[in-house]
């Protein structure tokens, strides 16, 4: 059927999976640090183009930022992709991530190999405007990686119409926790890292008069503070596998800071709850946080809190192809597929992604700020390429 590619960008980490499509079988599969991205953009670049030669690779999912249209118009792709990774002029003198984002971006959409885009769950239409309201962040593109992977199994594994598919994905990354609500087999509604409750290393959802007084401390503050002041830093270990050894100890500052983890999390998917027509089925859980040594005690205040007010809906991990990267890179060669036609063509029609439009900047209802932000963050990118 097809053979394609999947790329799914995280804050440790970016993971590349190429699939055939017809056996499900993994054709290649790597984990790249982050930081090596950031520092050289071409490492990625250059590894996809290689790898279409190779496999011979009928499509790409490529990796979205805050989304955009699969396939945008041509004569403006740049605007997209400037809105998708936007930043200040400050970040645009910086080293953040994000630049590298950027720059994979650009060059992937010039391949000859066709390349998709994925848009965030604010560009969907199958959520309600009315949720949408003074958002941006109701989860970025690689959420609905995530969202495609789930889908695939509650379909393909456990035998559920597209009906019948309700359920709540979670996902607890590096940085942030997302949220995402699936009813009938489109996303609905979802909490993204920094909308929720505190991540690992994110803060999360920020008081309006703290981020009155960042502002006013540091004018055009810095996209950095966004991937700090998460539970990690109640305790002053932002490493996770130090982390890890401080919680096997028994460190009462850890054990402290992996309930509020568990607390925030079971927060932001009760909110959720409302927007279903009927209890959703099962939740689904991912991430690295899941997959450390805190990932059971995770899944297991979830499973109490769901019990404990009678939802009834099991707890089970997004399944993944590969064997080193993460449960996205499988919902991204899924899309992959999807987009070009192939065998999971109905993911991306259930999903309804290729009628997402618009700009992750449209739902700001702040007088003008909308359009001042399109035109700013537009106007930096432009200066710098």
């Amino acid at each position: 059927m097809a053979r394609v590619l999947g790329i799914d960008p995280g804050t440790g980490s970016m993971d590349l999976l190429a699939l055939d499509d017809s056996t499900m079988g993994v054709l290649y599969e790597e984990s790249i640090p982050r930081a090596e991205i950031t520092a050289n953009p071409g490492i990625l670049v250059d590894r996809v183009k290689g790898l279409a030669r190779e496999l011979g690779l009928d499509a790409v999912a490529a990796p979205s930022g805050y989304g955009l249209p699969p396939r945008p118009p041509r004569e403006s792709l740049v605007d997209y992709i400037l809105e998708a990774t936007f930043v200040n002029r400050r970040d645009m003198e910086s080293t953040h991530q994000i630049h590298g984002l950027r720059k994979v971006m650009l060059e992937l959409a010039r391949l000859d190999v066709p390349v998709f885009f994925t848009p965030g769950v604010v560009m969907l239409g199958t959520v309600p405007s009315y949720r949408k309201m003074n958002k941006i962040d109701m989860g970025t593109a690689d959420k609905v990686f995530t969202v495609a992977a789930a889908l695939w199994a509650e379909v393909e594994h456990r035998g559920s119409s597209l009906s019948d598919a309700s359920f709540l994905v979670v996902e607890s990354g590096l940085a942030y926790n997302a949220v995402l609500a699936v009813d009938s087999g489109k996303i609905v509604d979802g909490v993204g890292g920094t909308l929720g409750g505190p991540g690992f290393l994110g803060l999360g959802g920020m008081d309006a008069e703290t981020a009155y007084v960042l502002s006013s401390l540091e004018p055009g503050f810095s996209r950095k503070r966004l991937f700090e002041g998460g539970v990690s830093y109640l305790c002053g270990i932002p490493d996770l596998a130090e982390f890890e050894e401080a919680f096997k100890r028994g460190v009462k500052c850890v054990e402290d800071a992996v309930g509020a983890l568990a607390e925030a999390i079971v927060k932001d998917l009760f909110q959720l709850l409302p927007v279903f027509r009927a209890r959703p089925r099962r939740v689904y859980v991912s991430g690295r946080l899941f997959r450390s040594s805190v990932g059971g005690v995770l899944k297991s205040r979830i499973e109490e809190a769901l019990d404990r007010y009678g939802i009834g809906a099991e707890v089970v991990p997004v399944p993944r192809l590969g064997s080193r990267t993460k449960e996205g890179a499988t919902g991204a060669a899924i899309l992959a597929s999807g987009y070009v036609g192939g065998r999971y063509k109905w993911v991306v029609d259930s999903l309804e992604l290729f009628n997402a439009g618009g700009s992750v900047f449209d739902y700001i209802l702040l007088g003008g700020i909308s359009d001042e932000a399109r035109d700013y963050f537009r106007s930096v990118g432009r200066d710098i390429l």
